[in-house]
């Protein structure tokens, strides 16, 4: 969501990336694809969405082929945006850090 005076604040640099996905938190199972990529997670566009505070796995590759599976929560999802905010469905996934194949791949973007 952007605050009135049209500046975005975050706190961590975001990687836009386009990867395609697939991620599963309890029983719901969905496709879609990775959208931007922190250190402390990532923003998956989807149009099936796990609750905010449900763990969830998702799996994608990176550049070389390589299957990358990661952990993480559900820190948000667009269905908490207001009405009038007309974003495309997704959600953003809190990843703790220590995630070795996580941090790697964070790392590979950003410098390759």
């Amino acid at each position: 969501m952007t605050p009135p005076n049209g500046i975005e604040r975050r706190r961590l640099r975001r990687v836009m990336k386009r990867i395609p996905a697939a991620f599963e938190s309890g029983k719901l199972r969905g496709t879609g694809h990775i959208k931007s990529v922190s250190k402390e997670g990532l923003f998956a566009r989807a149009n099936v969405l796990p609750s905010v505070g449900a763990p969830v796995r998702i799996v994608f590759h990176d550049r070389h082929g390589s299957k990358i599976e990661v952990r993480g929560t559900v820190s948000w999802n667009t269905k908490q945006l207001p009405s009038e905010e007309k974003a495309k469905p997704g959600f953003g996934i809190f990843i703790e850090r220590g995630n070795e194949e996580f941090d790697e791949f964070f790392e590979h973007i950003l410098t390759g």
